[in-house]
């Protein structure tokens, strides 16, 4: 059985209706999704041939209450960026091909694509989506949640209506004589998430500060640019964020940078394991496999470790007697960070 038999059941049991989907061509493998609901997702989980759908469709719109703000670019700053302009979710998702959705309550919004000339930005307030743990077995990888799970529906907030109606950036041609180098400063911090090297932001810094109706000197823009690509480079730059960036690889390495042994064996069981109930961890078994390479009791440490602080949890208790291996699963939330509080900035930063 694949996927949607062994997940379909977690939507159904909260009110969500999900349907089997074909992941590599992205397309329905039933007739009458769009009237999909609990009972029938439960029928078609217990079909042979539906059930070993690799993938699990969402209606997006009234149906459900989910609006999606598809992200079709790859990338972090791609992320950060639609967080800033539609507001902070408890849901985000990241695809198989490593691109970022957003969930959010539905508020009457239509199923636009590329309504944002230049942002490669799909509102989906109808139609369908392709929902975590779904798997891609052409590409070896799954959709997951980057941030909250299917409990944090209930509590999604809705977009912004100004989010829908116009860009957030402030058009050249109205800033003031007075406002030039600040306005301009900020524009590159924005579009410093966008570029490649420093050239390509001092050149976009000029195109913009072109349209001043005061203009400025390619000195004072060159300037500007090379400011905001400072704090891009060496990862300061926040402006427009309710809060620093931060990613799951973050909050991992926050709380296990003190336990080197313990980050890089929780980092091999999220590789393998992230869309399995439940994993063995065999200590013996693992280390004559050099998987990780480590001794036994190394092995049993760094796992002691990620048990006590909350990054798997113990299903059954290794029985040395009987000759068998405890078993775990990955823990539905990480643990609680504060950003950087046990891994702060380098000291070459300071003072930059």
């Amino acid at each position: 059985m694949g996927i949607y038999s062994h997940h379909a059941a977690e939507f159904a049991d909260r009110g969500i209706p999900v349907f089997p989907v074909d992941t590599r061509a992205k397309r329905p493998a039933v007739k009458g999704w769009q009237q999909a609901n609990t009972k029938k997702s439960r029928a078609w989980a217990i079909s042979p041939k539906l059930g070993a759908a690799e993938g699990l469709g969402i209606v997006m719109g009234k149906p459900t209450g989910i609006v999606e703000v598809d992200v079709d670019a790859v990338g972090d700053s791609w992320l950060a960026m639609a967080l800033d302009r539609f507001g902070e979710t408890p849901i985000t998702i990241k695809t198989a091909s490593g691109k970022s959705k957003l969930w959010y309550r539905y508020n009457g919004e239509v199923r636009s694509v590329r309504p944002f000339e230049g942002e490669p930005i799909d509102i989906l307030g109808g139609g369908f989506t392709i929902a975590p743990p779904s798997r891609r077995f052409d590409l070896g990888a799954s959709y997951q949640f980057l941030s909250g799970n299917l409990d944090d529906i209930a509590n999604l907030p809705t977009i912004p209506p100004k989010a829908l109606i116009g860009g957030s950036r402030r058009l050249a041609e109205t800033v003031k004589q007075g406002e030039r180098n600040d306005s301009l400063w900020r524009w590159c911090m924005a579009e410093a998430r966008l570029c490649d090297d420093v050239d390509a932001l001092v050149d976009a810094a000029a195109t913009w500060a072109g349209s001043f109706l005061e203009q400025l000197s390619a000195k004072e823009i060159e300037r500007c640019a090379l400011s905001a690509w400072s704090y891009e480079s060496t990862g300061r730059n926040y402006l427009g964020h309710k809060r620093p960036q931060i990613n799951t690889g973050d909050v991992v390495m926050d709380d296990l940078i003190d336990q080197p042994e313990a980050y890089a064996l929780y980092m091999l069981l999220r590789r393998w394991h992230s869309n399995r109930p439940s994993f063995a961890i065999a200590p013996r078994a693992m280390s004559e496999h050099k998987n990780p390479p480590w001794p036994r009791g190394k092995i049993a440490l760094a796992r002691d470790v990620l048990i006590e602080r909350g990054f798997i949890e113990q299903l059954r208790e290794p029985d040395k007697r009987l000759r068998k291996s405890g078993v775990y699963k990955l823990s539905a939330r990480l643990p609680g960070s504060r950003h950087n509080h046990n891994t702060p900035s380098p000291p070459y930063l300071e003072g930059l």
